[in-house]
């Protein structure tokens, strides 16, 4: 049976969804809601085996994996812990924007 992961979003990560929410508001309102429940959807579906994606660096204050998500046209980072079983939301970033190189 697969093990249920628990989300948490890192106060960079709301603030995150929160300004891609607002630039999305401002320049297309009819979609907007829409892609932010895709964008919610991609990231409770980690739920469930959250191994699925590539790992694009390391944690260094944890020295954890850190994964990358792609919701077209952004990048959801995370890692994930064991015990317990919880991913933590890092960052939210467009793929056309410089991507983070450190994660902490």
């Amino acid at each position: 049976m697969d093990a249920r992961y628990r989300i948490h979003l890192t106060s960079e990560a709301i603030s995150d969804f929160e300004a891609i929410a607002r630039y999305l508001r401002a320049r297309s309102p009819q979609n907007a809601a829409a892609f932010a429940d895709v964008l919610l959807n991609a990231i409770y579906s980690l739920q469930s085996m959250p191994y699925r994606f590539k790992i694009v660096a390391n944690s260094r204050r944890r020295r954890t994996a850190v994964h990358s998500m792609v919701v077209q046209p952004y990048l959801v980072y995370y890692r994930v812990t064991d015990n317990p079983a919880r991913v933590f939301i890092l960052k939210i970033v467009h793929g056309a924007r410089r991507q983070p190189r450190r994660f902490h």
